[in-house]
């Protein structure tokens, strides 16, 4: 299948748009986000990304397939990352472009017909009526003004086009029995407020923000995952700790033993906990 290639509007280029808006809790800088806590270039972290596949993506499809996905829909995968839902889109008939800020791990999906492009949802634009079926996963939150990103993306689909946004929300860690685990997920949310920006909590007003972006047939889906000593959650976790140690323990958020009494916590075959909440929305564009 050859690469598709659909029209994207002129702009002067990703961050392009200088400065805090009003509104914005903070303001947004590609760097922020792309060379900060979850860069491309850290070693560990393609291995982190192929977890989070891994244990998202049977839903994922799931949920795509459910929506009606067919062979040439246009589809818009964006932010994404380690390349899996865009590959398995392709698979499955549709003409597909992914983003991301930095497309390092989605190069070769160029061989499978995928268009891969450098585009910042939060600054650049696509022609309204582009798509067929947008997807963002772990994104949208990391953004400034996620109900203004979910606006963006509104626009983008074609009468009768699908948004569907995959979103964590972090409540069920922050009351964990384990105490070591409780202190550091408290930590990381903190850090993760204050590194990247993300609101930890936004997730938890889905599927008002679609709503509100005139989208119709709105759904939700709500569930959380599990972590047990040992198994793929467990080691995204340390993964996901291990990157931002060093940065939490310097700002005082907790210490080395901390630390390394959460990982044996997550490395003991009798640890049996909570995860993150996944909170899945989508809405469909009114047709003409």
């Amino acid at each position: 299948m050859d690469a598709y290639v659909p029209p994207v509007e002129e702009t002067s280029g990703a961050g392009s748009e200088s400065g805090p808006r009003s509104g914005e809790r903070w303001e947004w800088t590609q760097e922020r986000y792309r060379d900060g806590m979850f860069s491309h270039g850290i070693s560990s972290e393609r291995r982190r990304l192929g977890l989070l596949e891994s244990l998202l993506d049977g839903r994922t499809r799931s949920r795509i397939t459910a929506l009606g996905l067919k062979p040439g829909d246009e589809v818009l995968e964006v932010g994404g990352g380690g390349g899996s839902v865009a590959r398995w889109l392709a698979e499955q008939g549709a003409r597909v472009t992914v983003t991301d800020l930095d497309t390092t791990f989605l190069e070769d999906l160029t061989d499978h017909g995928v268009r891969v492009l450098c585009h910042d949802l939060y600054t650049e634009d696509f022609p309204p009526g582009s798509f067929d079926l947008i997807h963002a996963r772990y994104v949208v939150l990391h953004l400034p003004d996620p109900d203004k990103a979910v606006a963006r993306l509104a626009e983008w689909l074609r009468p009768g086009g699908v948004l569907l946004v995959e979103e964590p929300a972090s409540f069920p860690v922050l009351d964990s029995p384990h105490p070591a685990y409780r202190t550091i997920m408290r930590a990381f949310r903190t850090h993760l407020e204050r590194s990247v920006g993300s609101d930890t909590g936004w997730a938890r007003t889905l599927p008002v923000p679609l709503e509100s972006a005139g989208l119709v047939d709105i759904g939700l889906d709500a569930r959380i995952q599990l972590v047990n000593g040992g198994d793929d959650e467990a080691e995204w976790w340390r993964l996901n700790l291990e990157q931002s140690r060093q940065a939490i323990v310097a700002a005082g958020l907790a210490d080395d033993t901390d630390f390394d009494a959460a990982y044996r916590e997550l490395a003991s075959p009798s640890f049996h906990d909570l995860s993150l909440a996944v909170l899945t929305a989508w809405g469909r564009r009114k047709a003409v």
